[in-house]
């Protein structure tokens, strides 16, 4: 009878028994069309898998390769857009907005500009100031950028005024202004608890004339500013302004307080 072999050598030949029967793990798979086109393919396709699984860092090597390589293939393109993705998708707002503002230069007519663009604005949106519980409400902080993205979006509307993003994008305009308006108007209101009604004035008239798609805003200032004209003795301004009120928000409640200031309108 023959002797068992040695534990090391039985180790080592099971260790080998293993590698052969287990699956290959970390082998790249390789295209089936090796052609210039098909390779650019297949390298998009895998860095959309990473991107899909949340992999942003493998994702941007691939579509970078795509980029490079294949720079005359229309996954090149493509994959810098994918890279803005994945740029925003990691909350790196600035420089998904220079990745996209980059395609649109480089690629004025291709057909995903418009969503490069919305895309733009949709970065600088996210930066706004958080109006989380613990820290005071966004028109009490810098309002950089919400003024950009105000901007990005009505560029983008301006451009492209059919695209199908159209409607999430004025949404989110008057988002923005809604803001604005808060902003003028917790001026307006410091300046009056400080016994300043010139200086509340500005801020109001500001209101007057610029908000009155922000409906809710636009009836709240234009109303504290007829009390501020006839503070300071201006009654035929404030009689005006009790005028559009009455005329563009007849149900409200300021236009009621309105009609009482001016028994005659």
């Amino acid at each position: 009878m023959r002797s068992p072999l040695p534990r090391p050598i039985l180790l080592l030949l099971l260790a080998g028994a293993a590698l052969l029967t287990a699956p290959l793990v970390g082998c790249t798979k390789q295209p089936t069309d090796r052609s210039y086109q098909g390779t650019a393919r297949f390298r998009y396709e895998q860095g959309m898998e990473a991107f899909e699984g949340g992999n942003y860092l493998e994702a941007v090597q691939q579509f970078t390769v795509v980029k490079n390589r294949f720079a005359y293939s229309q996954y090149a393109a493509l994959s810098e857009l994918r890279i803005a993705d994945s740029y925003y998708e990691q909350a790196k707002y600035i420089e998904s907005i220079d990745a996209y503002r980059t395609f649109v230069q480089r690629r004025p007519n291709h057909g995903e500009v418009p969503y490069a663009l919305f895309r733009v604005a949709e970065s600088y949106f996210q930066q706004r100031p958080s109006d989380f519980f613990l820290f005071p409400p966004p028109h009490e902080k810098d309002l950089g950028t919400t003024k950009d993205a105000l901007r990005a979006y009505q560029a983008y509307l301006g451009r492209f005024p059919s695209d199908e993003r159209v409607e999430k994008a004025r949404e989110k305009v008057l988002d923005c202004r809604r803001t604005l308006a808060d902003y003028e108007l917790f001026v307006a209101r410091f300046y009056l608890q400080q016994e300043r009604p010139v200086s509340a004035r500005g801020r109001l008239e500001v209101i007057f004339s610029d908000f009155e798609d922000v409906t809710d805003r636009w009836t709240d200032g234009t109303r504290l500013l007829i009390d501020v004209y006839r503070d300071l003795d201006e009654e035929p301004k404030a009689r005006q302004v009790a005028i559009a009120l009455i005329e563009k928000q007849p149900a409200s409640a300021e236009a009621d307080e309105a009609r009482g200031l001016f028994p005659n309108l």
